[in-house]
């Protein structure tokens, strides 16, 4: 199991360059990916989001990568004949020189220095990928490691609340029985007070049974039966080798929906009591796994 929260840092160098990859991701419901990097790389961006893709399934990612050069690189010169003929004709026309084929350098570039371009050699790119994919690489491991210790961290957490919820539930379920009976006592105690201040005379037998209608009414086994079997599942689901954070979600939901049940139809003021413990231990269950992948 893995959480959503990581840190990754890559650094990968040749000759002539470095480049550092930094990966920070959080909490998201799908995967939220943000590249930020020089425009010398874009030419393999879809490379570089393939590669995080495959092991990052769910969470905002925010990858930042950097390139720098490591030594002098050799310098292309690029001159622009038609600007620099313009400017020696300038020149000559002006009087700042006298034959056009033999005007001054410091003259051009005292009137503009845009007709002589000075570029670095550019890098070439099967050497800036390969580099990239190094340092992405060696990011990306930092963060899986991170999300994996986390994740860690995380299911033990959500292990020691469901052994509260399972102690809980066993309580209910040894409650429950004596619980509809009290409610069954206090019922036909109330009717028959009730019937009491009147004449009416009613069949017993038919008051009885339309007293077990109502009392069954109260009955939560078939909500402590459900939800035992959703902590089965969560507890089988922590064990899982992917991406299980939806699957957690969804099981809470269902989880809480029984529960509720259970405080609607219980009239047992122990039960109540109880059910709202379970519901307490799925709220802090709810916000551990909003962090899971």
């Amino acid at each position: 199991m893995n959480s959503m929260t990581g840190f990754g840092r890559g650094i990968a160098a040749d000759e002539a360059l470095q480049i550092t990859v930094e990966i920070k991701t959080v909490n998201s419901r799908f995967l939220d990916l943000h590249i930020n990097m020089p425009s010398t790389l874009n030419f393999f961006e879809n490379e570089l989001r393939r590669q995080i893709k495959s092991v990052l399934q769910r969470g905002k990612v925010e990858v930042n990568i950097s390139l720098r050069n490591t030594r002098d690189r050799e310098k292309v010169f690029t001159v622009n004949e038609s600007l620099a003929l313009q400017i020696r004709e300038f020149l000559v026309k002006n009087g700042f020189a006298q034959d056009i084929k033999k005007v001054a350098l410091r003259d051009m570039m005292t009137v503009s220095q845009d007709w002589l371009l000075l570029e670095d050699v550019p890098f070439e790119e099967s050497k800036l990928q390969e580099t990239a994919l190094k340092a992405l690489g060696d990011a990306l491991t930092g963060v899986i490691n991170m999300r994996a210790a986390e994740g860690e961290h995380l299911a033990k957490e959500i292990e020691s609340r469901i052994t509260k919820l399972e102690d809980v539930l066993k309580a209910v379920d040894a409650n429950k029985t004596a619980a509809v009976k009290k409610y069954e006592t206090r019922l036909q105690q109330r009717i028959e007070a009730t019937l009491s201040k009147t004449d009416l005379d009613i069949n017993m037998d038919r008051f009885l049974q339309e007293v077990a209608i109502m009392s069954d009414k109260t009955d939560i086994t078939e909500e402590i039966v459900r939800f035992g079997s959703h902590v089965v599942q969560l507890k089988d689901t922590l064990k899982e080798n992917q991406p299980i954070g939806r699957k957690l979600d969804f099981l809470l939901q269902e989880m809480n929906r029984e529960v509720n049940t259970m405080g609607s139809k219980g009239s047992d003021l122990e039960i109540t009591d109880r059910v709202v413990v379970l519901k307490c231990e799925l709220e802090k269950i709810r916000e551990q796994i909003q962090n899971i992948e």
